[in-house]
């Protein structure tokens, strides 16, 4: 068991590594229209609960994807990520203005919550419980490591789930096999490679069909946490797939969840 934990963690160093700074450009459903639209509302809400002087710690913060969006907001932000090769690509998109208050740290999630001290205002799992190998306990390790007020943000994992109808899910199917081909037409042409030799282990809870949102939330209550807000929608590569999936199919495959330590 604790050979496959080495081989997860392993993985992960080595992939994103190579996706190093193209990583946001392999991965347009983080960034098409309809998915900052879903960001910019759950930052809208989060922010909403904090002072001025508010710290946010981003686990798994990659290049930046939150974490730059909340120093634009004018927080103090600690990125922490397992590749220094990200964290790199991160530090050079800082501006020279938001310095002050932006720290970036190479590391495990695991190991930083033994270590960690410092208190933070707002908790960031960004696309990141999929790739570990025991998500479980680190979320018990979080709940039980952070101070009374502070908030969890877990966001953009994938959605654990039974198929309630068939003819709709054949047709999500059939929406995201073209959404696939597009995808993988457009990486051809930018010349960007996709790495999918490259994944055995790292998206270690895809092979059990994602994460369920209802068992992460047993364990946030179990570690005295209450749940604020739950999001499930259907992320896509092109944003237009993705209104068509949402608006139209009404399917989901991802989630989002906010909680508050009580």
């Amino acid at each position: 068991m604790n050979l496959l934990k080495e081989k997860v963690l392993e993985e992960n160093r080595r992939v994103h590594a190579l996706e190093n700074r193209l990583y946001l450009s392999r991965h347009p459903e983080q960034t098409n229209f309809f998915q900052n639209s879903i960001v910019e509302r759950t930052l809208d809400q989060i922010c909403s609960l904090l002072n001025s002087k508010a710290k946010i710690l981003d686990l798994g913060c990659g290049t930046g994807y939150l974490f730059l969006r909340f120093l634009s907001r004018g927080f103090n932000v600690t990125g922490l990520d397992l590749s220094s090769e990200m964290l790199q690509v991160l530090e050079n998109s800082i501006c020279e203005s938001e310095k002050n208050r932006a720290h970036l740290m190479v590391g495990d999630v695991e190991e930083f919550l033994k270590s960690n001290q410092e208190a933070f205002d707002v908790v960031i799992f960004s696309a990141m419980l999929h790739h570990l190998f025991d998500y479980e306990m680190v979320l018990k390790n979080a709940c039980a490591k952070f101070k009374a007020g502070t908030k969890f943000l877990i966001f953009f994992e994938p959605l654990k789930q039974e198929v309630a109808s068939p003819v709709r899910y054949a047709l999500h199917r059939g929406l995201s096999w073209f959404d696939e081909k597009s995808y993988r037409l457009e990486m051809g042409i930018r010349k960007i490679p996709l790495l999918e030799e490259e994944y055995h282990h790292s998206d270690y809870q895809r092979q059990f069909g994602g994460i369920d949102p209802n068992e992460v939330g047993k364990i946030l209550a179990d570690g005295n946490c209450s749940i604020l807000n739950v999001e499930k929608y259907c992320a896509r590569r092109f944003g237009i797939n993705a209104w068509l999936a949402n608006q139209i199919l009404g399917t989901q495959n991802t989630f989002n969840l906010l909680a508050i330590k009580n």
